[in-house]
C-alpha cells in the first residue's frame, strides 16, 4: 500500500525554509487516509484545532441565527467539514447543504445529520467550492473557520466569485477571515518525541517550524516525522491571509459588497486590530453569474 504522506529519504532535501504551498509537502486535505486522521482531531473536544469545541459551536450558531435570513432558507456550509455547524443550523429549521473535500468528514457530517433527525434538511457530498455548481441558488453561503486561506490569490479569487454566483439576488455571503496568525513575524521551531501525528500512527520525532512572513501575508506551518529506522514524512499547510483593506476589495471584484463586518462573532465592528473578523456580503445588484447549469439538479456537498 502506498504511503499516506509524501516521504522524503534525506533530510538534505528539504527546503532550508518552508516553501509557500510547496507541492511536495502541502497537505492534501482529499486525501483518504489525511481525511480520517483529521476528522479526529475535528471530533477532539480538548482543543479547537480542526472544528472549534461544541460548546463554541452552539455559541457560533446562535449568533449566525442572528445574521442569516429566517429559516426554512436554504443554506450552503462551504467547506463543512464533519457537519457540526450545518447541523446545529437544520435543527433550527434551514435547508443545509455541506460541501468538502475530505471523504471522511462527509461520511461523518451525514451520520451526525441521521443521528440529530434531520437528515431530511440536509445534503453533504464530496466538493470543491472552486467546481461549485450554481443551482439551486441559495439564500446564504458560509465560509467558516478560514476556509479560503489555504488557497493561492488566484484560487481564492475564483471561489470567492463561485460562490458570489451561487446567491439568489438579495442573499448574503457570511465569511470568517483571519487577519494573522498567533504568532510574531519571523520564524518558530520545536520538537517534541510523540507517540502518534497526522503523519503516523507509530512514535517519532515531530518536528514543526512556522514561518509568518508579514510582507506576503503568508503563515506556513511545517512539520517533519523521523520514524524508526530512518524514515522520514513531511506535510505542511499555507495560509494565505487577507489585510482588512483588501476583504473589500476582494468581495467588490467578486461582485459583491461588504455590509457589515464584526470582530470575530461579536457584534462589535471589526477593524485592522482584529485577529480575526466575520464579514457579511452581498450580491452586486445586476452582477450576473459567471455560468449556468441545468435547474433542479443538485450540488455537490463540502466536508
Amino acid at each position: 500500500m502506498a504511503p499516506p504522506v509524501p516521504l522524503v529519504r534525506h533530510l538534505s532535501r528539504f527546503p532550508a525554509w518552508p516553501r509557500p504551498f510547496d507541492p511536495d509537502a502541502e497537505l492534501d486535505w482529499s486525501d483518504p487516509a489525511f481525511s480520517r486522521r483529521l476528522l479526529a482531531e475535528h471530533l477532539d473536544q480538548a482543543h479547537d484545532g480542526a472544528s472549534r469545541r461544541r460548546t463554541l459551536i452552539e455559541r457560533h450558531v446562535t449568533r449566525l441565527r442572528q445574521l442569516l435570513p429566517d429559516p426554512p432558507a436554504h443554506v450552503l456550509d462551504a467547506g463543512c467539514g464533519p457537519g457540526l455547524y450545518a447541523v446545529g443550523l437544520a435543527e433550527l429549521g434551514y435547508r443545509v447543504d455541506g460541501i468538502d473535500v475530505g471523504p471522511a468528514v462527509i461520511r461523518h457530517a451525514r451520520k451526525e445529520a441521521r443521528a440529530s433527525g434531520v437528515a431530511r434538511l440536509t445534503h453533504f457530498e464530496v466538493g470543491d467550492v472552486r467546481n461549485l455548481p450554481l443551482e439551486p441558488r441559495y439564500d446564504a453561503v458560509l465560509l467558516i473557520y478560514y476556509v479560503l486561506e489555504n488557497l493561492t490569490a488566484p484560487r481564492q479569487a475564483a471561489a470567492l466569485r463561485r460562490l458570489a454566483a451561487s446567491l439568489r439576488p438579495g442573499g448574503r455571503l457570511i465569511a470568517e477571515f483571519r487577519l494573522r496568525p498567533d504568532q510574531l513575524p519571523g520564524r518558530l521551531s520545536a520538537w517534541e518525541v510523540a507517540d502518534g501525528s497526522l503523519l503516523g500512527k507509530r512514535r517519532q520525532l515531530l518536528l514543526s517550524d512556522s514561518v509568518f512572513d508579514r510582507t506576503r501575508n503568508l503563515f506556513i506551518l511545517r512539520e517533519v516525522a523521523i520514524f524508526p529506522g530512518g524514515r522520514v514524512a513531511v506535510q505542511q499547510t499555507t495560509s494565505r491571509l487577507l489585510r482588512f483593506e483588501e476583504i473589500p476589495v476582494a468581495f467588490a471584484r467578486a461582485g459583491m459588497r461588504v455590509t457589515h463586518t464584526f470582530d470575530g462573532w461579536t457584534r462589535y465592528p471589526g477593524s485592522p486590530l482584529c485577529d480575526s473578523l466575520v464579514v457579511v456580503g452581498e450580491p452586486e445588484p445586476g452582477s450576473p453569474p459567471t455560468s449556468t447549469r441545468r435547474a433542479g439538479s443538485r450540488p455537490p456537498a463540502s466536508g
